[in-house]
């Protein structure tokens, strides 16, 4: 009998049609007066971007076939499974059906009908292969293309036919090959003296109490089985080297000692002492994070004490004890931080009491490194702290007072001498140290099975001081491998340099010469080292197994690379790994995490990279789609509502069919027929936000040394291949990195041109928050032949992080539908253009009714709009005349695109001052009555104007908190300006909003000072813009200041001369004789 967990599937899965057999129409693509497919006339953006929210919001809602390895940038599956869809399915005779004719059919099965079966599809900038596998799923012939080796690689292996039983295998037996080689390096002590077990197998008898597992030699290892507490994860703090003369001190560099935060729950009952009267909490368990560490409570927290098994009720005043029925008890948040002790802070000298020099640095020998770990361990103590942080905390047994907010970096980038309090620059002082910054360790994150089996608040995990028993590990470790690098596992580890590029020299500074990683073994410490090398050695020759097989868990290296490295770090506020180049960059930080190998709990670990190869293939073998829980309410509000979290999962049982993927540049697609390609859907570089090669050498560098021989045109090379890489690269290309970046982007479309169909479709997503990209992509694409048919705003990852790439956030992606171009473009005046973009835009109205009506913002609308205004432009291209001889650029064009279908939608509202300046202009358009902007929204209405929000911050017009952008407050604005001087004062809202502040009731500000100032020049909008404003404020408040002002302008004004009249930008709107 089903549960009512799987009756909610099965009506979930009714509702959407999931599995339905299908067989939607399409179209011959061979003729290009074909009709229209649905994604050229509409998309279903709102029900897209419910699921894309759901696949983007958790790595669980992921389909596990993306988690086996990095790519950058991977879009949501649900966009391109729409896509696809989309792109093949002849659309409706009532054009308004066609969005849901695509979303009604998203979860059914294409596969067994196989309408789709004849279409030849491509991704010619395959990436992480998303494209080739929801193709595959709907039964079309799939290939794609891609420079990069890696992500060949990456797609290979999700496309991969392995046996589950067979990688098990595999992976058993690796672990059973290392894991008895390491486990000396990794085990611990739990707290309260808590030991693990050794045994010896062949005898079968337990070790005793003092067995030292260091002293186990290398070949009898695997003789032995460990059980009990051991290490999940060590922190590493980096110390900057003091440069000031005759100091030299290393001082760890950390912005706070707070080090761990974390919130854990108890049971407890609320008590009143028989005794004293006092009141206190009863806990049932200890909740603790280090619990050998001293506890500090903040003075803030409620008095509490702990169930004592054999006393009861202990009265933390008085020590009254009583044995009481304490009833049924509620659960009770108690907020715990861990901070790092000021004596650890307080670093070390360069040298031990002997003059003898201290390690540390990965350029280091092993006895200089082995003092540098014994001296730090020595010093390191911990401190738990107990409720909110206050200013201070004091240790309890060393009565030291410290403030835990207060760390060794002052000012970013910078760090204070903690010997002579001299601050310096982190790089400046490594580069002159000409290593790698020294690292050490100072705390370890453990488990131990018994305290989790105990039902302990923390579970199993506990924090402890990285003392000298830590360090004695981990420099035999070092040891071991200084002994094996040159020896048995010299073939398993990469000894190539890093070389220069934009990642690696420009973006984050050179992480070369600035922080001393010259090779990529650099970037490892020598425990991973270790590891790693034995983990790969493993992979390639344990047992005897197919090379597919072999090659399939190669995958599990790479995720593991991620984490096992000195650029992973400790997420405080997630309470967890963050692993490298989540930001896109080789950026290091100057703390970091060493994740473990084996253990079973704890993610970043080898465990954790198998789990995602094996999540795969259980997926291929029964793959599901999400249903929102959000989008499903439209259809059924009560089936929604019984949906627990998000989204629910449905099985559409089309599987993974397969596809042929190739290594090359997408510059020449020889392999590729003339005129054979249905349709090419993709998703190209990002201009210069993604430098793939550079970040992919990362992995390319361990990947080789496995695959070179098996592959030797795409792995023999010490480094990806670089030079035909379509991204805007300024350390390759540094005379022009834009333009190398569009020649080679229009190549790769002219190849996707030739090998189209006469009426094949090109489609694509584009990402990026800037417009001068954009424009290059389209450039690129109609210098290719192709015209752009329409655009669609479809919700992405947010791309996160502090890098090049990660600066520039931006939340949608904008889908672009193009066809090839099949005869010359005619001339055409640009007035003449400009009437029939307006009559071709207004044929949307009711499409674009129709998603208002679902709840689709206005600023996504405006990118519809936007699409169909470039159709007429891109048909026309390089024909489009501004004057006899004189064409009008892709950039010119979408300005005046732009505040043609702003204008256009903001029919009925009054629109700005007519010879205001375009930036504002512009401004007011996008933001009109409006206090306040989602960032998305601001940057989807801005989007082909050739500003950018950053432009509106600058001048002091709106500012941007947690992605919302709210206009300045017009007081405020004035307040900035009193004391500056007027001859500054040039900007027509500029001037306008201090007029309105100086106007606000009790500003304190005279108006009429300013007017009358002789250094005064007032713009030529400024009356029109107050009087607008008097209109179309954002509130009363401002539309009375406003009021004020244009009253108290036109008495100053009465006085003046008559002022000269601006001109409209684009205003023309006549034909020209040819």
């Amino acid at each position: 009998m089903a549960t009512k967990k799987e009756i909610l599937a099965q009506e979930v899965a009714r509702a959407v049609g999931a599995g339905k057999a299908v067989a939607l129409e399409t179209v011959d693509f061979n003729d290009p007066n074909r009709p229209k497919t649905c994604l050229e006339v509409d998309f279903p953006i709102l029900p897209v971007n419910h699921v894309s929210a759901v696949e983007a919001a958790s790595g669980a809602a992921k389909k596990p076939i993306y988690q086996m390895s990095k790519w950058w940038a991977r879009r949501q599956s649900s966009v391109f499974r729409s896509m696809l869809i989309a792109a093949a399915t002849k659309a409706p005779d009532d054009p308004s059906h066609s969005a849901r004719l695509v979303w009604d059919n998203y979860y059914a099965n294409h596969q067994k009908k196989g309408a789709f079966r004849s279409l030849k599809v491509a991704d010619i900038f395959m990436g992480g292969g998303t494209t080739l596998v929801e193709g595959s799923r709907l039964g079309m012939q799939m290939a794609g293309n891609d420079l990069n080796p890696v992500a060949w690689f990456v797609v290979k292996q999700e496309l991969a036919d392995v046996d589950l039983e067979e990688v098990k295998k595999l992976l058993a037996d690796i672990e059973a090959e290392v894991k008895p080689q390491i486990m000396p390096y990794y085990y611990c002590d739990g707290p309260d003296g808590e030991k693990g077990v050794w045994t010896h197998l062949p005898t079968g008898k337990a070790m005793p109490a003092g067995f030292d597992p260091l002293t186990i030699p290398r070949n009898e290892r695997k003789d032995y089985k460990y059980e009990g507490p051991e290490v999940i994860y060590t922190f590493w703090a980096k110390h900057g080297p003091c440069q000031v003369t005759g100091c030299g001190h290393r001082t760890p560099i950390m912005t706070s000692p707070v080090m761990a935060v974390k919130t854990l729950t108890v049971k407890h009952w609320e008590q009143c002492c028989g005794k004293c009267g006092e009141t206190f909490d009863v806990e049932d368990d200890l909740a603790r994070m280090a619990p050998d560490a001293p506890l500090y409570v903040a003075p803030t927290e409620k008095p509490y004490s702990i169930l004592d098994p054999r006393k009861g009720v202990v009265c933390p005043h008085c020590g009254h004890s009583a044995l009481v029925n304490l009833g049924k008890g509620k659960n009770k948040k108690v907020t715990l931080s861990l901070l790092v002790h000021p004596r650890w802070l307080a670093g070390e000298a360069k040298q031990d009491a002997n003059g003898q020099p201290y390690g540390g640095s990965a350029q280091d020998d092993v006895a200089s490194s082995t003092r540098w770990d014994a001296a730090r361990a020595a010093k390191i103590r911990l401190l738990e702290v107990r409720g909110t942080l206050p200013d201070e905390v004091t240790d309890p047994e060393t009565g030291a007072t410290f403030a835990p907010e207060k760390g060794t970096v002052p000012k970013r980038s910078n760090f204070a001498c903690a010997a002579c309090g001299t601050v310096q620059d982190v790089l400046a002082t490594v580069r002159a140290s000409g290593k790698t910054g020294a690292m050490a360790a100072y705390a370890a994150q453990c488990y131990a099975p018994k305290r989790d089996a105990a039902g302990n608040p923390y579970g199993g995990r506990f924090f402890a001081s990285f003392d000298n028993a830590f360090a004695r590990q981990y420099d035999a470790a070092a040891l071991e491998w200084n002994e094996r690098k040159d020896a048995d596992l010299k073939e398993y580890y990469p000894r190539s340099s890093v070389p220069y590029g934009f990642m690696t020299g420009i973006a984050n500074g050179d992480i070369r010469e600035g922080h001393g990683f010259t090779h990529w073994w650099m970037m490892f410490n020598p425990r991973q080292l270790l590891v790693h090398a034995q983990l790969l050695k493993a992979v390639v020759s344990v047992g005897k197994y197919e090379w597919k097989v072999r090659e399939f868990v190669l995958g599990a290296i790479q995720q593991y690379l991620r984490c096992g490295n000195n650029l992973s770090i400790w997420h405080i506020k997630n309470n967890q790994i963050s692993a490298a180049l989540s930001n896109n960059n080789f950026h290091p930080k100057s703390t970091s995490l060493e994740s473990g190998v084996f253990n079973a709990v704890g993610d970043g670990n080898w465990k954790s990279a198998v789990r995602g190869l094996l999540g795969a293939i259980e997926w291929k073998a029964e793959v599901w789609e999400l249903v929102s829980a959000e989008g499903l309410g439209r259809i059924d509000a009560t089936l929604a509502e019984n949906i627990v979290g998000k989204s629910e999962k449905v099985y559409p049982g089309d599987p993974v069919l397969g596809a042929d993927a190739t290594c090359g540049s997408s510059t020449d697609l020889t392999h590729i027929s003339a005129g054979t390609l249905d349709l090419v859907i993709t998703d190209p570089p990002f201009g210069g936000l993604l430098h793939y090669s550079e970040l992919s050498d990362f992995f390319y560098v361990w990947l080789r040394l496995a695959l070179k021989d098996k592959y030797p045109d795409y792995f023999t090379a010490d480094y990806t291949p670089k030079s035909l890489e379509a991204v805007a690269n300024k350390a390759r290309e540094p005379e022009d990195p834009d333009g190398f970046y569009q020649r080679l982007l229009t190549q790769c479309w002219r190849e996707a041109h030739r090998a189209l169909k006469p009426g094949g479709i090109l489609a694509f997503t584009f990402h990026h928050s800037e417009d001068e990209p954009w424009v290059a992509v389209l450039e690129s694409l109609f210098d290719a032949g192709f015209y752009l048919e329409a655009t669609y705003p479809i919700r992405s990852d947010e791309t996160k992080g502090d890098g090049e790439f990660g600066s520039k956030t931006i939340e949608y992606d904008i889908i672009h539908v193009c066809r090839k171009r099949t005869e010359e473009p005619k001339p055409v005046s640009w007035g003449r253009m400009r009437r029939e973009v307006m009559g071709d835009v207004r044929q949307l109205q009711a499409m674009l009714e129709n998603h208002a009506k679902e709840g689709l913002p206005a600023a996504d609308l405006q990118v519809i709009r936007r699409g169909k205004a470039l159709e007429y432009f891109s048909r026309h291209y390089g024909k489009v005349y501004v004057d006899e001889g004189r064409t009008i650029s892709v950039k010119d064009a979408l300005v005046g695109i732009n505040q043609l279908i702003d204008e256009d939608a903001d029919k009925g509202k009054e629109p700005p001052p007519v010879n205001a300046e375009p930036i504002t202009r512009q401004f007011l358009r996008t933001f009109g009555s409006a206090i306040d902007l989602q960032r998305d929204q601001l940057q989807k209405f801005l989007k082909g104007s050739i500003t950018t929000p950053d432009e509106f911050v600058q001048r002091g017009w709106c500012a941007e908190k947690n992605k919302i952008f709210t206009r300045a407050d017009p007081l405020n604005f004035a307040r900035e300006w009193s004391g500056k001087h007027r001859r500054r004062l040039t900007s027509d809202l500029d001037q306008a909003l201090v007029l309105i502040g100086a106007c606000f009731d009790n500003s304190g500000i005279n108006a009429s000072d300013t007017l009358k100032n002789e250094n005064f020049k007032p713009h030529v909008a400024l009356r029109p813009l107050l009087e607008w404003l008097h209109r179309n404020g954002p509130d009363q408040t401002t539309r009375n200041a406003a009021s004020r002002a244009v009253s108290i302008y036109k008495t100053w004004q009465s006085s003046q001369a008559p002022q000269p009249v601006q001109g409209a930008l684009f205003g023309d709107d006549e034909d020209y004789a040819r």
